[in-house]
């Protein structure tokens, strides 16, 4: 690989070859076919793929329309707005601009190359653009990452005709590519951050610091973000408590970043990163006097900013840097083509040609990857048991809870009167349950602690529909509880079991309704029917919603082996004593546990005071040979109380391969 990175003239090089695709309008319908070939693919994406709660999270915050939005700019809640309400309350019309938009990056790319390379090698531009997969990889879902990069590809392409011409326009139009990416998400300001280092250190860019066109843009710019200020001065800055207080995680991780770093490389596709890797390098010091040192500093500015972060932050996540790819495309054909044209003898041409076509090859593996985890997330329910570990996406489909839910409606409907609210844990579940399900549901939120981290809880409340609304306007009336229960509630510190014991003081006759688990299984939705209270009370006694008997490991829809010989662990509790727990598979017993623990650090909230053995609640156990068997199975517990009765926990499923 050493050869790749050769930019200088080998002794005796062959020099260019024959053009690889006809002339210019051959390759233009090359270009074109492939487009056609991967807009159909991407159609056929989105055509299977399950909603996802950002895309519903979307359509929600536009349904109450807002200057900005805890966690976002006003952007795609108001495109999500404009598009429900001319084609209707679903997801394919959001998808179907999604892939508008993405199908117009490859031209937006051939714009930003056309002023700084060959017409030829603009084309080959907008052709890597629909084979890198980190940019091609839009369209399929509704989600701002298209439309930042289709953004950024035009503004970069106005700026290179600013600083070649001058011309107003171009400043004016880089400017509202600027305004409108601001709009769509914070993470525009990065690639500003970089426009800005350019203006500074370049000799190029200073120039520009006489020319009225520059406070232009900037001030067009900021057009784009006043929406955002407005609403972030008027309610205590919640994208600032969010995005720089609540979600990062600090802690310094080598590890980490070369995780990171690995994965951009295989998301720009290995040939195509060294590719721009190398133009990067060369727009920036072999050629540092012209306009194309502008997409390096995008480039090498937007993926640093990330890859230094992830040093110290682990909550970066990893389609953040894709940003960087979209300028350093212009400079990608130009250093695959030189590479080829540098070799020495004609095996050697033959060994670098193979060696540049990997790309492309690489792409259509990655696209038939996609499309396998997609089709099995799609079909989770029929596919063998063996496939659903392909799928790590956790997109399950939640239109699965819409029967069970209209039965709990209909239960609590009987059981207290015609006046039914649902309430959920939080803001995520909420959404997929107002979006596409029913028009018009109101879903409360109970005040989840991701919702105080992320400041949904916020957003809720001025919609009313958070837990004081659900109080205030239902009291004595009844509610459907959908809750999404953790797997760690008693071994997570993050205010799960403060948030239980709330909720508990809520209702008064609570009724379990049922359990929905979502396939594979990683997601288990508890359906009650209660009565909220006029008057919260505080916690007192056991409460159905904090369980009593609990797995902890192995968690709901893993996959083990048949050798599997980890220690695994869980709770159980009762208000006349345990005196034993045994390990249930597909209702058989297949090992006892050793009951009756209080490991040192990791004792048992206060909740479970109610067992006579408290603090020694716990349990943990080993599968004995043989008793995992490959399949999807139903593992629970079963405990015997001090009286010889016997209770069951609900089932989770696992799989054994």
């Amino acid at each position: 690989m050493t050869q790749f990175f050769e930019l200088t003239a080998e002794k005796q090089a062959l020099g260019p070859r024959g053009q690889i695709i006809g002339d210019d309008r051959l390759l233009i319908r090359a270009g074109l076919i492939l487009l056609v070939f991967m807009t159909v693919w991407k159609l056929y994406i989105a055509l299977i793929t399950n909603v996802l709660w950002d895309e519903a999270h979307f359509v929600m915050s536009g349904a109450h329309p807002d200057l900005a939005y805890p966690d976002i700019p006003a952007g795609y809640p108001w495109l999500a707005r404009l598009i429900t309400s001319v084609a209707g309350w679903s997801i394919l019309p959001l998808r179907l601009v999604s892939l508008a938009i993405a199908t117009a990056i490859p031209f937006a790319v051939w714009f930003m190359a056309r002023p700084v390379t060959s017409p030829r090698n603009a084309v080959w531009a907008a052709i890597l653009a629909l084979l890198c997969p980190a940019v091609t990889n839009n369209g399929p879902i509704f989600y701002p990452e298209g439309g930042l990069q289709l953004l950024l590809a035009l503004m970069a392409g106005c700026l290179l005709r600013a600083l070649i011409d001058g011309r107003m326009k171009w400043w004016i139009w880089a400017g509202v590519c600027a305004g409108l990416g601001l709009l769509v998400h914070y993470r525009f300001v990065v690639p500003g951050l970089a426009v800005f280092a350019f203006l500074l250190v370049h000799p190029l860019g200073r120039r520009q610091w006489t020319r009225p066109g520059l406070y232009v843009t900037a001030g067009l710019a900021l057009l784009g973000l006043l929406p955002s200020l407005i609403y972030n001065v008027a309610n205590d800055w919640p994208a600032l408590q969010f995005h720089v207080v609540q979600r990062p995680r600090y802690t310094f991780s080598l590890e980490y970043v070369v995780e990171f770093v690995m994965k951009q490389i295989f998301m720009a596709n290995p040939v195509f990163f060294f590719a721009m890797a190398m133009g990067a390098k060369a727009a920036l010091w072999d050629e540092r006097d012209k306009p194309a040192a502008l997409l390096g500093y995008l480039g090498v500015g937007v993926f640093a900013f990330y890859a230094v972060q992830a040093l110290f932050n682990k909550s970066v996540m990893p389609h953040w840097p894709w940003l960087a790819f979209v300028p350093l495309l212009a400079l990608a054909p130009g250093v695959l083509i030189g590479f080829a044209d540098r070799a020495a003898s004609a095996k050697s041409r033959t060994f670098r040609t193979a060696l540049i076509a990997l790309g492309p090859a690489l792409t259509v593996v990655f696209a038939g990857l996609i499309t396998l985890m997609q089709y099995v997330n799609a079909n989770e329910a029929t596919v063998p048991y063996s496939l659903r570990g392909l799928d790590s996406s956790k997109h399950e489909n939640w239109a699965l809870v819409e029967p069970n839910l209209s039965d709990a409606v209909a239960r609590a409907e009987a059981r207290f009167g015609s006046e039914v609210a649902i309430a959920v844990n939080g803001h995520a579940s909420a959404v997929h349950l107002e979006f596409p399900a029913v028009k018009g549901r109101q879903v409360y939120t109970l005040n989840d602690p991701d919702d105080l981290k992320t400041r949904f809880v916020q957003a809720r409340s001025q919609w009313n529909l958070d837990r004081a609304a659900l109080v205030q306007g239902h009291a004595g009336e009844g509610v459907v509880l959908v809750l999404n229960s953790p797997d760690y509630v008693y071994h997570e510190g993050d205010g799960q079991v403060e948030f239980y014991k709330d909720v508990c003081g809520l209702f008064d006759d609570i009724e379990p309704f049922g359990v929905t688990e979502l396939p594979p299984g990683r997601v288990a939705l508890h359906l009650y029917t209660a009565r909220v209270r006029a008057t919260p009370k505080p916690f007192a006694g056991p409460c159905v919603f904090l369980p009593s008997l609990y797995i902890g490991q192995p968690m709901r829809g893993a996959f083990l082996t048949t050798e599997e010989d980890g220690n695994y662990f869980g709770v159980a509790a009762d208000s006349i004593g345990i005196t034993k727990v045994d390990v249930i598979i597909d209702g058989q017993v297949v090992a006892p546990t050793r009951y009756g623990l209080d490991p040192e650090g990791a004792r048992m909230p206060d909740v479970l005071a109610f067992d006579p053995n408290y603090p020694r609640v716990q349990f943990d156990f080993k599968f004995p040979a043989g008793a995992l068997k490959p399949g999807d199975h139903k593992l629970s517990i079963r405990a015997t109380r001090s009286d010889g009765s016997t209770v069951d926990s609900l089932p989770r499923t696992i799989y054994v391969k």
